[in-house]
């Protein structure tokens, strides 16, 4: 008897006892030969996987990747240098950091800090870092309304700073039509996603928090 399952045939009680049905021995050569792929990294699956996963964004704004971001100094005005001018960029050094510079603080930036913040203290052992840079002409006008956003999501794990002048700092390349841009670096720029008001939606967020995997793993 012969049953057909889509496109392998078992063989039973064909005169074929003992023997491998060729159907079958091509369906385990095909196996074997994806297998072998996989592990040679041919196919792409793991490589793919480490690709820079901003690859698709249409909006640029923001260093490119590969880049070596300079030093800047903000004033801290949340968590354990709060009143201090400091240089985040080269306290955190080495290690992977999430650098989030917004010029407007809405609920989906807000949410997207809060993920990350989440993602910080999950990956302490990593040394996972993160700090928010608001920049504006204004600085002591924003400072207690942060202090308030800050408190009320309960963001305990990254420093909310300010950085004086909406251009940003000098080699940032951050685009003046953006509300957001979130860069993350370990030594050099490994992901770059941006958004002009009112873009950044809910799915999003989860593909800037997959980013972060782009340096730890």
């Amino acid at each position: 008897m012969c049953v057909s399952l889509g496109s392998v045939v078992f063989v039973t009680g064909c005169g074929t006892s003992g023997q491998t049905p060729q159907s079958l021995t091509g369906v385990a050569d095909q196996e074997s030969e994806s297998s072998a792929a996989e592990k040679s990294g041919v196919g792409g699956s793991e490589s793919d996987a480490d690709q820079d996963q901003t690859e698709r964004v249409t909006y640029q704004s923001g260093m490119e990747i590969g880049a070596i971001p300079m030093p800047f100094e903000v004033a801290d005005v949340t968590g354990p240098n709060k009143g201090k001018t400091l240089c985040y960029r080269c306290l955190y050094g080495e290690r992977p950091v999430v650098g989030i510079f917004v010029r407007e603080l809405d609920e989906p930036t807000t949410a997207l800090i809060q993920k990350i913040d989440s993602e910080v203290a999950a990956h302490q052992a990593e040394k996972l870092a993160a700090f928010v840079v608001m920049l504006t002409d204004t600085p002591a006008e924003v400072k207690t309304e942060l202090e308030k956003i800050a408190s009320k999501n309960q963001i305990e794990h990254i420093p909310f700073t300010v950085f004086e002048g909406t251009a940003g700092p000098l080699g940032y390349n951050i685009k003046q039509d953006a509300s957001l841009n979130v860069m993350m670096w370990e030594g050099v720029v490994k992901a770059n996603r941006a958004w002009q008001a009112g873009q950044l939606k809910p799915d999003e967020i989860s593909e800037v928090i997959a980013d972060t995997r782009l340096m730890i793993h």
